[in-house]
């Protein structure tokens, strides 16, 4: 048996073996994944691996993507797929990465949402994706470390991962080496995980028993897994690809957050801090170029980075007395000036107002009613706010409305994914409502809405998206048949 070592112009490396009596090429190593036997069909490892494919006899067999020709029979090879790439990092897209066009941990995304402006909401899916096994899930589309992307459902209160089968339309598990993804109690809409790897092979995932690094190997449908200690309160960060924070809870009694350090994991670290600001999760995570912060009911934990020094200055501040912060309307709002602001209720003064975040001193301004808001827009029942979401519209076109929208995503084409939700009592009551709402989904744009979709479903605000494969899916743990997905428009 002959191994052939082969490496590409791009960078990557391949180990082959060749078989004497039958001359078969066998695919051993590729990039360091080592595939499993009859995983995939043929043509599936052919594209994951950009192998060349050929005819002889009666089977379809596999070659390196550096021949060009069959050494069985001297005839072309077809060309192998062109590589790919796709990303896509629950909740919002980017996962929680500094990014320097938007915030990550603000429902904003870096892709383009456009759609077909014929698009009518009694019109079926485009495309539609089978649904995983029961769950609550969130979505990853990267390559792993392939040539073309693929589909991951992850569950987190389950410790759950599946991959898409794309050729087959169905959901397979990904397997644990040795030991398995443990679950999170997290809520699952204020769950998110770390990638500091741009193949989005290892992946930081947030659990009871620890913060989780998997290492995936799309090939066989397997991961590796390690445990850092320490309860994990929140969603973890990717801090300048460097290093990795979240906060946790250790040994029942110790607090802090836990800073690993990505180029080697061995090196890690608990920034200590008092344990009973671990009291409740933290719900939502925001991230800019200086500083993370996490937001809980007790308040706001904040790490801050100067560039004169390797390690981060901690902090916590609490809420100020009587005031209680109300993520349920969505994100913070972030004005022009790059202020972050926090919806909440002041319970002395019986009223909803806006506090400034990251500030011992913070500013106040007072609200009518509460706005729905997923960053920088912002509404109130039906009307799209323009300035800040404290002051009210010049003009109200929807004094007697019996919906209300929610922004859930925000594009930077100002367009912005929303559900429209049939409901004429106070907004705050809607988060106690049980029953079904028949709501449309739409996408704001600056030049006129598309209604684009609608369903029954509870608690609709729950409802999250993915792209994959140039589509847009929504996703909601009501849908009982399938995933609707709709095709993208450049714009």
């Amino acid at each position: 048996m002959e191994t052939w070592d082969l490496d590409y112009p791009d960078g990557h490396s391949e180990t082959w073996t060749k078989d004497g009596p039958s001359g078969q090429f066998r695919l051993i190593h590729y990039n360091g994944l080592s595939p499993a036997d009859d995983q995939y069909s043929p043509p599936e490892m052919a594209e994951l691996v950009g192998a060349r494919l050929c005819r002889e006899g009666n089977a379809t067999v596999q070659y390196p993507g550096l021949f060009r020709y069959s050494p069985v029979t001297g005839k072309a090879l077809s060309e192998p797929q062109a590589s790919t790439s796709e990303s896509w990092l629950p909740p919002f897209g980017h996962g929680h990465t500094p990014d320097p066009f938007g915030m990550p941990g603000l429902r904003q995304t870096h892709v383009n949402l456009g759609l077909a402006r014929t698009l009518v909401p009694e019109q079926d899916p485009g495309t539609q994706l089978p649904l995983p096994p029961p769950g609550d899930y969130h979505f990853l589309v990267g390559n792993l470390g392939a040539r073309r992307a693929s589909l991951l459902a992850i569950e987190p209160r389950k410790g759950m991962l599946y991959v898409f089968r794309d050729s087959l339309s169905l959901w397979v598990e990904l397997r644990g080496q040795h030991q398995l993804l443990p679950g999170s109690t997290l809520v699952t809409s204020h769950w998110g995980l770390a990638c500091p790897d741009a193949s989005k092979q290892k992946l930081f995932l947030p659990t009871d028993r620890g913060l989780a690094l998997l290492d995936i190997n799309i090939l066989n449908l397997s991961y590796e897994l390690r445990l850092f200690p320490g309860r994990c309160m929140g969603s973890p960060v990717c801090f300048q690809g460097a290093r990795v924070f979240v906060p946790v809870i250790a040994d029942g009694d110790r607090g802090g957050v836990l800073q690993i350090d990505t180029g080697n994991t061995l090196r890690f670290e608990q920034l200590e801090f008092k344990h009973y600001f671990l009291a409740k999760p933290f719900p939502a995570t925001l991230v800019d170029q200086r500083r993370i912060i996490w937001l809980s009911r007790l308040g706001q934990l904040i790490l801050t980075f100067d560039d004169s020094a390797n390690k981060p200055a901690i902090s916590f501040i609490s809420w100020p007395a009587g005031f209680e912060p109300c993520f349920q309307f969505g994100s913070p709002y972030r004005a022009r000036d790059g202020v972050l602001w926090q919806l909440g209720f002041d319970q002395p003064q019986g009223r909803y107002e806006y506090l400034s975040l990251a500030s011992n001193q913070p500013e106040r301004q007072e609200t009518a009613s509460p706005r729905f808001g997923s960053g920088t827009i912002n509404f109130t029942l039906e009307t799209q706010l323009r300035s800040h979401p404290w002051l009210d519209p010049e003009t109200v076109t929807d004094a007697g409305s019996r919906h209300i929208v929610a922004p859930l995503l925000e594009s930077p084409n100002k367009s912005a994914f929303c559900v429209r939700i049939p409901w004429n009592q106070g907004a705050d009551d809607l988060f106690n409502s049980q029953g079904k709402h028949a709501v449309v989904f739409r996408l704001v744009m600056e030049h006129g809405d598309i209604d684009f979709f609608t369903k029954k479903l509870t608690r609709p605000w729950l409802t999250s998206s993915f792209v994959y494969r140039n589509e847009f899916y929504l996703y909601h743990p009501d849908f009982d048949q399938h995933i609707p997905g709709w095709k993208l428009l450049s714009c």
